[in-house]
């Protein structure tokens, strides 16, 4: 096997093989093995695949934070078989659709379940701050990992009530279903099975002998550990209680929260396949008013109560009226409260602004040609950047042609583009290497903003500006900006080129829409979410964009995919 890891982030990294076997120096324990993967470069590990199981691979940098950041993944290794053809890469895993001979010969389903607790305190510090100096002192120097306190719960990246969406455990009568199971957090998952009884097959990769396998409704799986299930269904009594929407969850108390609020953090469910509705959600005893509540954000902001105001003979208005003004018996005490952090600022919206065009580009024959080669990379970065442009100040006179050649010398990808001009421009190249286009520039006197694409390139250096003719004051879009209100829709017309229900986004290849957007690639917010159901690659679509959220409202899909 062989595995590259491409640093594209802003802070050095590895990669460890965590339970499998591998040359000492393919171990990727930085200062110990080898040196860390710097941002910009690269490094691939070589082994042999041996001993078939779930294993996991992590970052081994900082190995305290790294992983609880989300630097961690599953790797399974499966057994040796003629014409084996399954899926390599399985994007935000949950069910593998593609299984192995070896699994199907046993099992008639497959799941992959990553648990992973965070502490949101931790996470919000590079999402905070922008220098990504301050960013290694904050997060590696002031945070301490011994005083960490998780308050969100994951299953396959995702919170409970999306993980009925992404991560429902699909099954029929009478099957056996693989269960591959992974915790990356730092506490105990006591994994609790409702109406259920699996059988612990495999331990850390490892075959249990038949005879020293057991049957239970609740197993622990310590941080770095796995274990792999077989579930079995139907209505034998014994190993399963028959058909329904059955819960399954860690069963230690805080993780069936968000933030301290119930139901949340993994819960997942085992629904036989008759209980799944059109929209892929489990079907509820009281039907789709039993999902409402919990997609609504305000339910985990808390401010909706948690039970229906009618149990106590009042409404969602009056909840909070007439409450006794006498002190609580006993006199004041204090317990544990949520934190009321801020939101922070919503980058895909500031993204979207960034785009929207501010000018034409000249619609006659251009008057003169120029070539302007950019370079990219780490080595262009000053004092705190990572990445950046040189030159970074790019001129051009007014309805000219220009030719830019882009010579990226790193070893990940690095894009320019120039968002506020229409069309859109743009190149990118995976280094070392270079790639050139062209555009035409304005008939009028302009600056224009000028970036990678890559938000993680973006945010530690990699901006620039293009000044035609005279220029013009630059309206910078910043991370603090407060957006101008934008009460209309628009309307566009595109392909579809992938659809993410776990984020809720649509990528579509669209053509320009009038006052909003260029033509170009670009993903947005979907809601509500079920519009991305049943669409494929390469449909065509017609789509009205709320502007003021950046965010898909309707979808309509003019000619299917052939």
């Amino acid at each position: 096997m062989e595995i590259t890891l491409y640093n594209t982030h802003y802070l050095p990294h590895t990669i460890h093989l965590h339970g499998t076997s591998q040359p000492n120096n393919m171990d990727g324990v930085p200062q110990m093995t080898q040196d860390e993967v710097p941002p910009g470069k690269s490094f691939t590990y070589r082994f042999v695949a041996g001993q078939p199981g779930t294993y996991w691979y992590h970052c081994h940098v900082q190995d305290h934070i790294h992983p609880l950041m989300g630097l961690a993944g599953m790797l399974i290794i499966e057994p040796d078989r003629p014409n084996n053809h399954f899926a390599h890469v399985i994007p935000g895993a949950g069910r593998i659709a593609s299984m192995s001979k070896a699994t199907r010969e046993e099992y008639q389903n497959e799941y992959s379940l990553v648990y992973m607790d965070i502490d949101d305190r931790l996470n919000r510090i590079p999402a905070a701050y922008s220098d990504p100096r301050e960013i290694e002192k904050r997060m590696h120097r002031e945070y301490d990992s011994t005083q960490r306190v998780p308050d969100i719960f994951l299953l396959n990246g995702r919170s409970f009530p999306f993980t009925l969406r992404d991560s429902p455990i699909i099954v029929k009568p009478g099957e056996t279903t693989k269960l591959r199971i992974l915790n990356v957090g730092g506490r105990t998952v006591y994994l609790h099975t409702h109406g259920h009884h699996p059988t612990l097959t495999d331990l850390d990769g490892y075959p249990v002998p038949k005879d020293a396998r057991i049957t239970r409704d609740t197993f622990d799986i310590g941080p770095a550990q796995r274990i792999d299930l077989g579930l079995r269904t139907g209505n034998d009594g014994v190993y399963a209680a028959g058909p329904g929407v059955w819960m399954m969850h860690d069963h230690a108390e805080p993780a069936a929260s968000n933030k301290g609020i119930n139901p949340g953090g993994d819960h997942t469910a085992i629904v036989y396949d008759e209980f799944i509705d059109e929209d892929g959600l489990p079907k509820m005893a009281d039907g789709h008013t039993g999902h409402q509540l919990y997609f609504n954000p305000d339910y985990y902001k808390g401010k909706v109560p948690v039970f229906d105001p009618k149990v106590f003979g009042t409404t969602i208005e009056n909840y909070e009226k007439g409450w006794p003004v006498t002190p609580p018996a006993g006199g004041s005490f204090e317990y544990p409260v949520r934190r009321g952090d801020r939101p922070l600022p919503r980058l895909d919206l500031i993204d979207a602004e960034r785009h929207r065009p501010v000018t034409n580009a000249c619609p006659e024959k251009p008057r003169s040609k120029r070539r302007i080669v950019v370079k990219a990379g780490r080595q262009y970065a000053r004092e705190g950047e990572v990445f950046a442009f040189e030159p970074r100040e790019l001129h051009a006179g007014r309805c000219e042609e220009v030719e830019i050649v882009l010579e990226n010398t790193d070893e990940i990808r690095h894009d320019l583009m120039i968002p506020g001009l229409n069309p859109l421009f743009a190149l990118n190249v995976i280094g070392p290497n270079m790639v050139s286009g062209s555009f035409v520039t304005p008939d009028q006197d302009v600056t224009l903003f000028l970036h990678c694409h890559i938000p993680a390139h973006d945010k530690v250096g990699m901006t620039g500006k293009l000044i035609v003719g005279k220029g013009s004051i630059l309206k910078t879009v910043t991370r603090t900006l407060t957006l101008p209100k934008d009460t209309k829709s628009y309307q566009g017309i595109g392909i579809v080129i992938s659809t993410s229900p776990r984020a809720g986004r649509l990528l579509v290849n669209h053509e320009e829409i009038k006052g909003f957007m260029s033509a170009m690639e670009m993903s947005y917010a979907v809601s509500p979410q079920s519009l991305l159901n049943r669409l494929n690659m390469g449909d065509k679509i017609r789509f009205t964009i709320d502007g003021g959220k950046s965010t898909v409202t309707s979808i309509d899909v003019i000619e299917s995919a052939k």
